[in-house]
C-alpha cells in the first residue's frame, strides 16, 4: 500500500492543496451567507481551479479523442516553482493536463470510450482466468462493468452515476495498475507497429516513475490527481481530490478538506489519529476548525468497496511546507471575507 510520504511529498500535490486552501476560504464565505453549494452540486472551487482537472503522467496516452498524437512544447529542466506555476496555469483549461519529464500538454480530451473498454476488457479477461471452476454455469458473472472499476475507487459516499471525470480517470488507472495488459490492449486495439510499440513502452515505463526537479525537488508521482468540482459529503468544504493508480486494484487515496465534529472524532479516535489543531489545522473561521485529511483505502476486488484504510492529517508546514498565513491572506482579499470570532 502507499505511504503519506509517497503521496504528498510532490509539488503536484502541494500546488493543488494549495489552490484548494484559496478555495476553502470562498467556501467559508458562502457557507456563512448561506450560499454554500449542495454537497452533490457542482461549484465547490474558486478562482484557481474552477474548472476542476485531471492530472496524469503523460506516457499512459498514446492519442486524444480525435487519434492525433499528443503535442506539447518541451521546457527543459524545471525547478520546483516554476513546475508549481504550471500546474495551476494548467488548471485553467478543460479536459486532462498530461505531465510529461520535460513538459505539460494542457486540455487533452481524452476518449473516455477506449478507456473504459480497455478497463473492462482487461478485468473481465483476469476475472476469468482466475476462476477456480472450468464449468461457467449462470452464477457468477464474468464480465466487469465500468462502473464495478469506478466503484472500488471511489469512497462509499460518491454515488452513480458517476461522471465523465470520475469514469475516464479511473479507467485510465489501469494504465499504472496493470502496465502489461494496458499495453497489449493498446497495441491490438491501435495496430501497433514496432517502432509505435517500442515508443509506448518507453513511455509506460516512464509513467510509472517518479519525477525530479533540477533542484532536487519530487515533480509529481507516477499517479492520476482528480480534482473533482463537487463536494460529496455534507462535511467537506472544498471538492474531492482523488489519487488513483497508487497500488493494486481498488487501492486508491482522497485528501479532503473538513471540519471537526463529533463524527470526525469518533472516526480518528476509532483509527488512532491524534488530533492536533494547533499543528494541523488549516483554516479556523468562528467556531470552525478545518484540517486536511488523507485517507488511503486498501485494495479489493471489482465492483467492491473495500471499507478499510488508513487516515492521516496534513500538517500544513510539517507535511506541506505551505506558507497557510500568506495563502490565506491572498484569498481572504481574494473573496472578501470578513473576521468572524469564536462564538
Amino acid at each position: 500500500m502507499a505511504t503519506k510520504k509517497s503521496i504528498i511529498d510532490n509539488e503536484l500535490i502541494r500546488e493543488i492543496i494549495s489552490v484548494r486552501l484559496d478555495t476553502l476560504w470562498k467556501m467559508l464565505g458562502q457557507n456563512e451567507a448561506g450560499f454554500l453549494p449542495d454537497k452533490n452540486d457542482e461549484g465547490a472551487t474558486g478562482k484557481f481551479d474552477n474548472k476542476g482537472a485531471i492530472f496524469t503522467p503523460g506516457g499512459l496516452v498514446y492519442q486524444d479523442v480525435d487519434e492525433r498524437s499528443i503535442h506539447y512544447e518541451p521546457h527543459g529542466q524545471i525547478d520546483g516553482k516554476s513546475f508549481r506555476e504550471m500546474i495551476r496555469y494548467s488548471m485553467r483549461f478543460d479536459n486532462a493536463s498530461l505531465l510529461y519529464p520535460d513538459g505539460i500538454a494542457n486540455g487533452i480530451n481524452l476518449d473516455g470510450g477506449f478507456f473504459s473498454k480497455a478497463a473492462r476488457r482487461i478485468y473481465t479477461y483476469k476475472r476469468a482466468a482466475y476462476r477456480r471452476k472450468m464449468k461457467i454455469g449462470n452464477t457468477a458473472p464474468i464480465e466487469i462493468t465500468a462502473d464495478d472499476i469506478i466503484k472500488s475507487h471511489c469512497p462509499t459516499y460518491l454515488k452513480p452515476p458517476y461522471g465523465a471525470r470520475t469514469r475516464i480517470s479511473t479507467c485510465l488507472a489501469v494504465g499504472l495498475i496493470n502496465p502489461p495488459l494496458f499495453f497489449a490492449y493498446n497495441k491490438t486495439e491501435l495496430n501497433f507497429s514496432q517502432k509505435q510499440s517500442q515508443r509506448f513502452i518507453a513511455d509506460l515505463d516512464q509513467a510509472r516513475e517518479q519525477v525530479v526537479s533540477c533542484d532536487g525537488k519530487n515533480l509529481y508521482p507516477p499517479y492520476i490527481v482528480v480534482c473533482h468540482d463537487t463536494r460529496y459529503k455534507e462535511n467537506n468544504y472544498t471538492g474531492l481530490t482523488r489519487i488513483l493508480g497508487i497500488g493494486k486494484f481498488g487501492e486508491f487515496a482522497t485528501i479532503t478538506f473538513e471540519a471537526v465534529t463529533p463524527l470526525l472524532q469518533k472516526e480518528m479516535k476509532r483509527r488512532k489519529v491524534q488530533l492536533k489543531p494547533e499543528e494541523d489545522a488549516f483554516a479556523e473561521y468562528g467556531n470552525l476548525t478545518i484540517l486536511a485529511i488523507l485517507r488511503i483505502y486498501n485494495q479489493t476486488n471489482p465492483g467492491r468497496r473495500s471499507l478499510k484504510y488508513s487516515m492521516y492529517t496534513l500538517a500544513p508546514k510539517e507535511d506541506l511546507g505551505l506558507n497557510i498565513r500568506k495563502i490565506t491572506a491572498e484569498a481572504k482579499k481574494r473573496y472578501k471575507i470578513r473576521r468572524k470570532r469564536k462564538k
